[in-house]
C-alpha cells in the first residue's frame, strides 16, 4: 500500500505508514524513493505521529526526538 492506495481504513492507514518507516530504517529504499527523497516516507512519519503508538515508533526509530512528543492537554507531565 502506498500513500496513493485507496484505502482510507486508520488500521490499513496505520500499518502502511509503520511498514514503510521499518522499510526506510538505516537507508533503505522503496519504489517511491527518488533523488534522495521519498515522498512515502514523509506521509509515513506524518501518519504516524498522529497515534501515540506511531509516535512511539518514530522515537524508537530515532526518526523524532523525544521531546518533540505534544503534551496533551489534562495529562500529569
Amino acid at each position: 500500500m502506498s500513500v496513493f492506495d485507496e484505502s482510507d481504513r486508520p488500521a490499513d492507514r496505520f500499518d502502511s505508514a509503520r511498514r514503510t518507516v521499518i522499510q526506510h530504517k538505516d537507508g533503505g529504499t522503496c519504489p517511491q524513493c527518488a533523488d534522495g527523497t521519498c515522498r512515502q516516507q514523509a506521509w509515513a512519519i506524518e501518519e504516524l505521529s498522529q497515534h501515540p503508538g506511531g509516535l512511539l515508533l518514530l522515537q524508537q526509530l530515532e526518526l523524532i526526538n523525544p521531546s518533540t512528543k505534544p503534551t496533551e492537554e489534562g495529562q500529569p507531565r
